[in-house]
């Protein structure tokens, strides 16, 4: 429902385009930065998606996303645990961020991470810290 909280047990997944990866393949805390005029981080929740496997999750979100934007194969999706992303954040720079559900019409999991304006370099390359899984967006182009 729009404007609820996500689970803080759940999953996120954020298209990260090749300019916001590092050599190594790492995510770029810019890829975490606020769009001009925007209120809040996109990212897509994971269990919405209803997939048996992540496997399955991130082809899921990849197939959304490629009605909405023009995915290069070298992309990636980062991949985040909301309750430890947010307590790393709150310990670590004392500020709050959340995980709001923002569905779209064609996209049911899309939702955003509020809160990343009180000091966004902070709090973005905190984010970054907290990938826990990157998946090639190539791999799932093909599917």
């Amino acid at each position: 429902m729009i404007g609820e909280l996500l689970p803080s047990k759940d999953h996120t997944a954020r298209y990260c385009p090749p300019s916001k990866l590092l050599e190594d393949g790492s995510v770029s805390a810019i890829a975490f930065y606020l769009r001009p005029g925007e209120p809040y981080v996109s990212v897509e929740w994971l269990e919405c998606l209803n997939q048996p496997t992540r496997h399955q999750e991130i082809r899921a979100v990849v197939g959304i996303l490629a009605q909405k934007l023009s995915l290069k194969g070298t992309a990636g999706i980062a991949v985040t645990h909301i309750r430890d992303v947010c307590d790393y954040v709150a310990e670590t720079s004392g500020f709050k961020i959340r995980f709001v559900h923002e569905p779209e019409s064609n996209d049911p999991a899309h939702s955003g991470i509020y809160g990343t304006d009180q000091d966004e370099m902070m709090i973005a390359e905190l984010i970054a810290e907290k990938i826990t899984e990157m998946h090639a967006v190539r791999e799932f182009l093909a599917d």
